[in-house]
């Protein structure tokens, strides 16, 4: 055996222990131990045996089933690229063999860049304590996830109690002094009513069955002073007309006429004075009214500063309601067959009475609230500990997108831009990803001397993890090529890349010249041609086959 066949057949048969194929060109798996002779043991040959022999050899055991050689054997050097395999359509389909027409396509240009997975900025919290106070419950941790509104921890602060207490304070008055502008209101609008009623001058008797509604003392001085009116009219037309007949002096006649002016007079002011008074008084009920609302917003929105909710707000304003002891007592009754309690408005107000009892005692207690959903990447707080409110509690971060910071060199900045496709690839893993520039600084860092640019990548399964150092592949244009083909296609045979053609003579292992490529397709320079076909798919099973039965040709010789 000359050194060459040796090596081909160490080459065959490691190639049929790794691939498990079988020496019939088959793909069942390959069990006898490895450490086991698979040949028979050849029987020692003269150094100069005679190459006619082998090639007779070759003519007597050589042929294969499903193998059929074109051209002669005897130079093994380039058998391989000379051989054609015959398949049939079922054959073909069970090895998974694709066929394509070579023909051009574009390769893109692409640049490679060192970078950095660094957590999106814009979807990172600090959770700091609206006011300072001592952490009374902690709920979560390191690693957790959280969910928008979600409480994280609780904390007791005497400012959140002052707070509330002079909510609830001002709240109360704001109840309480409605009525007073309702009572303002109501005495305007119906001592309103009397002083039109009063124009048309109505009889003491009218007067007298009329009831307005709630004047205060208005009625009292409306009337007393219309009644005097009245009473001083009906005497200076008593007057006048013995007057004029001379039965009562002069003196008492214009003694009449000036009271009845004085009365006159005396109710014109009354009424003026009345209606002034009435619409002041509504006035300033009013302003006094909105005065407290204002007082009463400033008081909640501390309240939301503080991190209080609307409804743990509504909940404090239950406080500020008249609770009896009864009320207390009738719904601490937890008996299932209770009728009272089984009722839905007793149980509803047994479970605000219990809601009650625990805003009561958690007074001054305020939660800490998850701004988004995320993950806690940073706890900085432990329970009984004071925290005050300009140090960082909790750190979350939405991880469902990163960022891709990318470092350009000084020479390749002209030639990053915004909008461009890069390809990210995690070194020593097999995880790439496809993404966007969506930013690109306008300065260059004095200390690497290096531009920033950036990328947003989506990471829904967290593979991407902060602090991986990734390398960005930025497509900066493409260039076309005569030939592309998949890499699938390209095998290597005796130290040759090869493709497989689809001849009327079978599927041939030509040698081909390769050129520029990118991660999926490679370009041909020479050894296809466009528009020959060419088997995408499963050329690494053809590669088998062909390594497998050249181990069938020279285990034939019986060496």
């Amino acid at each position: 055996m000359t050194l060459e066949n040796a090596r081909r057949s160490i080459l065959a048969l490691t190639a049929l222990m790794v691939l498990g194929l079988t020496l019939k060109g088959g793909c069942a798996p390959v069990d006898a131990d490895p450490d086991e002779p698979v040949h028979k043991e050849a029987t020692p040959v003269e150094e100069d045996h005679d190459h006619q022999d082998e090639a007779e050899d070759h003519d007597e055991h050589g042929n294969h089933d499903d193998l059929d050689y074109e051209g002669e054997h005897g130079d093994h050097g380039d058998h391989d690229a000379e051989s054609a395999i015959h398949l049939n359509e079922r054959e073909r389909h069970e090895l998974g063999i694709e066929v394509a027409t070579a023909g051009p396509g574009t390769i893109a240009t692409r640049i490679s860049l060192p970078g950095e997975i660094v957590l999106n900025a814009d979807r990172v919290a600090h959770i700091v304590p609206r006011a300072p106070g001592i952490v009374r419950d902690v709920l979560k941790s390191v690693g957790d996830a959280v969910t928008a509104g979600e409480v994280m921890a609780w904390l007791e602060s005497t400012d959140l109690g002052e707070a509330k207490v002079d909510y609830l304070a001002k709240w109360t008055e704001f109840g309480c002094c409605r009525l007073d502008l309702a009572r303002a209101q109501a005495i305007h609008d119906n001592t309103a009513r009397l002083l039109e009623i009063l124009k048309s001058s109505p009889s003491r008797e009218t007067l007298q069955e009329m009831n307005g509604g709630e004047m205060g003392e208005n009625r009292s001085v409306l009337v007393s002073a219309y009644a005097e009116l009245v009473y001083a009219e009906a005497a200076y037309l008593r007057e006048r007309p013995l007057f004029e007949k001379k039965v009562v002096s002069e003196r008492d006649y214009q003694a009449a006429q000036a009271e009845y002016q004085k009365a006159d007079a005396a109710y014109a002011a009354t009424s003026d004075s009345v209606a002034f008074k009435i619409r002041r008084d509504l006035l300033e009920a009013k302003r006094a009214q909105r005065v407290r609302e204002i007082e009463l917003e400033g008081a909640r929105r501390r309240l939301y500063v503080l991190g209080l909710t609307s409804e743990a707000i509504a909940q404090l304003e239950l406080l500020g309601q008249p609770q009896t002891n009864t009320t207390m007592e009738t719904h601490k009754c937890n008996d299932p067959n209770c009728k009272g309690c089984a009722q839905d408005e007793g149980v509803g107000q047994g479970t605000a009475v219990a809601a009650l009892r625990e805003t009561k005692e958690k007074l001054a207690w305020y939660p800490l609230r998850a701004p988004f959903d995320g993950t806690v990447i940073d706890k900085h707080l432990t329970l009984g500990e004071k925290h005050s409110d300009d140090s960082n509690a909790f750190t979350i971060a939405d991880l469902s997108s990163v960022w891709v910071d990318i470092r350009v060199y000084q020479k390749d900045i002209s030639l990053v831009k915004d909008g461009q496709r890069v390809r990210i690839v995690a070194g020593g893993s097999t995880a790439e990803a496809q993404g966007v520039i969506s930013y690109v600084a306008p300065i260059v860092d004095e200390r690497t001397r290096t531009a920033l640019s950036r990328v947003v990548l989506s990471n829904p399964d967290g593979l991407w993890r902060p602090g991986l150092f990734v390398t960005a592949e930025v497509s900066i244009g493409e260039d076309s090529a005569a030939v592309l083909i998949p890499k699938t296609a390209v095998q290597r045979l005796d130290e040759e890349s090869v493709v497989f053609l689809d001849t009327e003579e079978g599927l041939t292992a030509t040698p081909v010249q390769l050129g520029r490529g990118h991660e999926s397709h490679i370009e041909v320079l020479s050894g296809l041609g466009a528009g020959q076909r060419y088997v995408t798919h499963g050329a690494f099973e053809l590669k088998a086959k062909l390594v497998t039965s050249d181990l069938d040709v020279h285990a034939g010789h019986g060496h």
